[in-house]
């Protein structure tokens, strides 16, 4: 009897229950990764792509210690494993469900194809906490809102196993197909401007573990008012983890008490909170799919968003804004694939709001740029900021990025670390518009602002 593991974004060893049932009853199993371009590059950007290739070579060398050969495997994702299940007289095929739009269209296709040739396919929700089938609110109907989602999560929760690499030894099978050197996904020799990404990010589900420990120790005793200011590692920094499955939101909670009569401290609660935010965006992506590129509201559908904005657009990216709390935030996207949650609104905001340009185009940006770009969570930060989404932050409330930068880095600890002519803006207590100032802002922040409520207010 043998069986096969089929990896994509649960790249790690532990709480994997395509491997723990991967190997239960079955005399030999293989472990395949299969890399179809055309799919990995219309669901991962350039960085997701960077941290995938560093990831396989990770988790490879995991497997390695553990005896087991990945099989690195390049091909359409259906035909290419079909072909290698049914020439190996695989009896299943085991993974753990990609909630990418796109991958669950194949993994429903290559469930059809493996059964019509008699191969069992298995699949297993490791990406949430639950099934988002499953939740309803009082009416059978989806929630809409995060807070009753929340809270009703949290009064049926029940700690789901979190499962351990099986000690007993692992026979495996060898599929007889040419394994491709990862550089093939990212070829750094092509991608110079990724060397600076080493200085920042150790991938792999080893370093994922190491990240939670460190937020345990450093920051969540005071996460709540911590994780706003910028000048500080406030946060667990563990998100490109799990956009990558080198970590779960099931292994992260089951280190608290978490249930309905139990009562966390703040810091705790709002730390959880934020993992169901995430479980939030899946379960919006789930129920309502077209929020990938629509506004949930689907009022906003005809909002009057500026025409010809590409060269303000192109100062957005390349932090020429001359707002310097918005400038230091892109450079700090493109210096290191990250960028502190606080500066994701406050760029989002100005973006939106005061450029009046479409939040699909800085979700396009912030897909290509952020290594844990994940299509729900980028899709659903996206529309709360510019208005249109579920638990959308009004219309009304604009972020003012001086403000903002005055509350949250009040020593200009942030900006003077990403901006190298920090000097050459003008203090935020000043005129921006001084004719005196090196450097200018590409829009009055008040008559945008302006702008902006007059054409949100307009929408019925």
């Amino acid at each position: 009897m043998k069986s096969l593991v089929l990896f994509s974004n649960d790249l790690r060893l532990n709480d994997n229950e395509a491997i723990c049932s991967a190997i239960d009853g079955f005399n030999e199993t293989s472990f395949i990764f299969l890399y179809d371009k055309d799919l990995y590059s219309s669901t991962h950007g350039s960085a997701n792509l960077w941290w995938l290739e560093k990831s396989l070579k990770s988790l490879k060398i995991r497997l390695q210690d553990e005896g087991i050969c990945l099989h690195i495997v390049k091909g359409e994702y259906v035909s290419k494993i079909v072909e290698i299940a049914s020439k190996n007289e695989v009896q299943s095929v085991f993974l753990n469900e990609n909630k990418h739009p796109n991958f669950i269209i194949k993994e429903q296709k290559l469930r059809k194809e493996l059964e019509r040739i008699n191969i069992q396919f298995k699949s297993f929700n490791n990406t949430n906490l639950s099934e988002p089938a499953s939740i309803l609110n009082k009416s059978g109907e989806p929630y809409k809102v995060y807070s009753p989602f929340y809270k009703h999560c949290k009064s049926i929760y029940s700690q789901n196993k979190v499962f351990n690499f099986p000690t007993k030894q692992i026979n495996t099978f060898n599929i007889n197909e040419d394994s491709i050197n990862t550089e093939e996904i990212f070829p750094n020799s092509k991608n110079k401007w990724s060397d600076k990404l080493n200085k920042h990010w150790k991938p792999g589900e080893i370093e994922a573990h190491k990240a939670l420990k460190k937020f345990f120790n450093d920051s969540l005793s005071n996460y709540k008012e911590g994780r706003d200011y910028l000048g500080t590692v406030g946060t667990s920094r563990l998100s490109p983890y799990l956009r990558f499955g080198e970590i779960t939101s099931n292994q992260i909670i089951s280190e608290f008490q978490f249930h309905a009569d139990h009562n966390l401290n703040k810091h705790e609660e709002h730390f959880i909170k934020e993992l169901y935010w995430r479980e939030f965006s899946y379960y919006i992506l789930f129920h309502f799919p077209y929020v990938i590129d629509k506004p949930f509201n689907r009022k906003y559908d005809n909002f009057e968003w500026n025409k010809n904005y590409e060269v303000n657009l192109n100062k957005w990216k390349k932090g020429e804004t001359g707002i310097r709390i918005v400038d230091a935030a892109m450079n700090e996207l493109w210096e290191t694939g990250y960028m502190h949650n606080r500066t994701r609104m406050i760029t989002a905001s100005f973006l939106t709001k005061n450029l009046l340009i479409p939040w699909q185009e800085g979700e396009k940006w912030f897909r290509d740029t952020l290594l844990d770009a994940d299509i729900a969570n980028n899709t659903m930060g996206w529309q709360w900021v510019s208005g249109c989404g579920t638990d959308a932050a009004p219309y009304f409330r604009i972020f003012n990025p001086v403000l903002q930068e005055k509350k949250f880095d009040p020593d200009n600890i942030y900006a003077k670390k990403w901006l190298k002519n920090f000097d050459n803006y003008a203090d935020d207590s000043e005129d921006l518009f001084n004719k005196n100032n090196l450097i200018k802002p590409i829009v009055d922040l008040g008559i945008s602002r302006n702008e902006a409520l007059a054409r949100f207010s307009a929408i019925k």
